[in-house]
């Protein structure tokens, strides 16, 4: 730049000694009909080379024709800066700064909407212009401001300072928020030179086919100051053409064969070309306190810039993410995925329906897994139903209820509790060593007490046939033992007497 006094020459910087442009109310017009303005895909609003800031509260009009859909009129809402030239609403500050988007649904009537940012009491941040351009500036101490022709403090530190004005993001932040009875003046006094990085300086080329009007750079440039476009070699008026993102599209067509270039000349900064704009920066950038992670397509939501990184410089995560997508190592104090899975800090996780595995096996160290009160499954005790183990020595069981047949190779014990066994009675001997043990004792006999009248009577479905496993029946003095007619009657059916 060139010393106070001393006239401009060439090399110096030309945007110095500047003054701004009145902040205190600005207002952009727009065609709110059109679908190339209005985009309710995209939810976007576009004005070229807006004045708008991230948070900003600015008041709607229809200008006279029908409301965008979503909107009202002269209702007051708040910009989410998506682009140098788009900008979406909110209906809140909060909704603002959490990306939560106003539905444009439809387009309206009308070609003279309006925006309007001014001092109301409640905007402390403006964007800083002289005739329309942004100046490169870093600092507060490269402006002068006024308030009601009283010279503001300037401030070098946008978060901490307690009046005045400060400087971030090329913005202007007041500490009080100037009211509709304020009166603004500014001046710049020098712009911070810029710095050029040849090599990020790319050149997209095309050939035009006579119809496409809109054609995909490689990059996405801050502004259509910061492109050079040609046809055929001819520089073409930036009235020419529009940039949207890194889409340019021309008023009318190219014809069939024409050679298109975009050369991009703006500031270039970052050695790796990645960043190209970034909350209005350009140029190699950096996190800044307050910054926050959102808008459409983001990572990460909700995350306030300050808690990405930990006292000794690693990345990490404090708060809750939404729709999260990380690679690496993160560390979380909770996890909540909706409203059924809680995973916390202390190894605790809590899942509220079906979990289901993979198909490779399952581990789960050094503790037990409890279904409900009866079923235990765990590393020392196997199976467990109730107090009772599955094991490869047996199963124990309490009692079995069954009421139909049980089947088994062979039962163990003395018998002394097997009821309903024709011709077996309680073992001699429970001593296991004992031959006793093996003989079961039974009565040879049984007698029919006096007085006592039993009838032997079988059926055609048994065969008329009747047994018993007695050798002997007594019949005593005053007893009856009839055999019904037609009944074979068979004594000692075990044959062992």
């Amino acid at each position: 730049m060139p010393y106070i006094g001393n006239s401009h020459t060439p090399g110096d910087h030309t945007s110095n000694f500047k003054v701004l442009d009145d902040i205190s109310s600005h207002t952009a017009t727009f065609d709110g009909s059109s679908t190339s303005v209005i985009s309710t895909s995209d939810e976007t609003i576009r004005i070229t080379n807006h004045r708008f800031v991230q948070g900003q509260r600015v008041t709607y009009s229809n200008g006279g024709g029908g409301n965008i859909g979503g909107l009202t009129n002269g209702t007051a809402y708040y910009v989410i800066f998506n682009t140098a030239n788009t900008i979406k609403l909110a209906a809140t500050l909060s909704d603002a700064n959490n990306n939560t988007i106003i539905n444009l649904s439809s387009v309206g009537s009308g070609t003279s909407h309006t925006l309007t940012v001014a001092f109301d009491g409640i905007n402390t941040k403006f964007k800083v212009t002289h005739g329309g351009a942004s100046p490169r500036i870093s600092n507060a101490t490269q402006l002068q401001v006024a308030i009601n022709n009283v010279v503001q403090r300037p401030n070098n530190n946008a978060t901490t300072f307690t009046e005045g004005f400060a400087v971030q993001n090329r913005n202007i932040i007041f500490k009080t928020a100037p009211t509709s009875n304020d009166v603004f003046w500014g001046s710049l006094v020098g712009e911070v030179h810029e710095t050029f990085d040849i090599s990020d300086n790319k050149v997209d080329s095309f050939t035009a086919d006579g119809t496409s009007t809109s054609y995909t750079l490689t990059k996405n440039p801050p502004s259509q100051n910061d492109i050079d476009v040609t046809l055929d070699g001819v520089t073409q008026h930036i009235s020419a053409f529009s940039l949207n993102g890194n889409v340019i599209t021309f008023t009318a067509a190219p014809a069939n064969g024409t050679a298109i270039q975009v050369k991009h000349i703006g500031f270039a900064g970052a050695s790796t070309a990645d960043v190209t704009s970034f909350y209005g920066r350009t140029g190699n950038v950096v996190l800044q306190d307050g910054d926050t992670l959102r808008g459409d397509g983001s990572l990460l939501s909700g995350i306030d810039a300050t808690a990405l990184k930990d006292s000794d410089g690693n990345i990490k995560v404090q708060a809750q993410a939404s729709g999260a997508v990380h690679t690496g190592i993160s560390t979380f104090d909770t996890i909540n995925v909706g409203t059924g899975v809680t995973i916390e800090s202390n190894g605790q996780a809590t899942f509220v329906g079906v979990v289901t595995f993979g198909s490779g096996s399952t581990t789960i160290d050094n503790n037990v897994v409890n279904v409900g009160t009866a079923l235990t499954l765990g590393h020392t005790q196997g199976v467990q139903f109730h107090t009772q183990n599955l094991h490869s020595a047996g199963f124990e069981v309490n009692q079995i209820n069954a009421s139909g047949i049980i089947t088994a190779a062979q039962f163990s014990g003395d018998g002394s509790n097997l009821t309903g066994v024709s011709g077996f009675s309680t073992a001699l001997s429970s001593d296991t060593t004992s031959l006793l043990n093996e003989v079961f004792k039974t009565s040879v006999f049984r007698n029919i007490g006096a007085g006592t009248s039993v009838t032997i009577q079988s059926d055609a479905g048994s065969g008329n046939i009747a047994f018993s496993r007695l050798k002997i029946i007594n019949v005593g003095t005053g007893s009856t033992l009839h055999i019904g007619a037609g009944t074979t009657f068979i004594m000692n059916v075990l044959n062992v007497f």
